[in-house]
């Protein structure tokens, strides 16, 4: 299973000299320098679950909060810290189209999901959190289907990119607390197709959860049985 999951993305990404998606030097095929690569990648131990860290408890573990009450998803995957320079650079990628930064951080997600499938299945599909119509034509692109267009072409997994739509506007959920989260995301999605039983909801970052708590709530009602979530970064 690891050999041939290895096998497939190296196969789809080339080996080709691009620069360094932060510091702007060189880097090889990942779009990060060795420097720049340190400074962001995850360290620690997290839940398996939610994707929090652990502490000291040991790996695999599923923490304390999990253990009491399961989010609605199995398992959180993410690349790196939301916090500098990735809350940076992620900003600038949704809000000043440095669309650059979508290749470097999914190609370190690769690598996380190359360690986690080791010895599981990967999901039948990809599925994309989507962004309600009025703020699509306002940003221009959806960052987390771009994400899912770079991953479903490493990996081979479909993606279904129209199988979940976001049905209500809600506002910017920065700086919002959880218990606003949740409120404004109330029956913000709705599934339009039946989905296979596993699947991967894709977004850029994860914060208090509760925009993939509530696209898992609706994606369970449509046939699915175990939900992943990548993304590129988790508070």
């Amino acid at each position: 299973m690891v050999y041939n999951l290895f096998s497939i993305v190296r196969k789809n990404n080339p080996q080709d000299s691009v620069n360094c998606s932060l510091c702007g030097l060189g880097s090889d095929y990942s779009g990060f320098c060795d420097p720049c690569l340190s400074a962001v990648q995850r360290q620690g131990q997290y839940c398996q679950q939610c994707g929090n860290s652990l502490g000291k408890q040991p790996i695999g573990a599923v923490c304390g909060q999990c253990l009491k009450k399961p989010p609605r998803y199995q398992a959180l995957i993410a690349a790196t810290h939301y916090e500098f320079p990735v809350n940076h650079a992620i900003s600038e990628m949704k809000f000043e189209k440095q669309l650059h930064h979508i290749r470097s951080f999914s190609n370190l997600l690769l690598d996380e999901l190359i360690t986690y499938y080791q010895d599981i299945p990967l999901p039948q599909a990809i599925v994309p959190i989507p962004l309600h119509s009025n703020r699509l034509r306002e940003r221009g692109f959806n960052q987390s289907q771009l994400i899912a267009k770079h991953l479903t072409r490493k990996l081979e997994i479909p993606m279904l990119e129209d199988a979940l739509l976001r049905i209500k506007d809600t506002p910017h959920q920065i700086g919002l607390k959880a218990i606003e989260r949740r409120k404004n995301l109330k029956r913000a999605f709705s599934v339009k197709q039946e989905l296979p039983k596993h699947i991967a909801l894709v977004d850029d970052v994860v914060t208090t959860g509760s925009t993939i708590q509530e696209a898992s709530k609706q994606c369970l009602k449509h046939g699915v049985d175990r939900i992943d979530v990548w993304c590129l970064a988790k508070t």
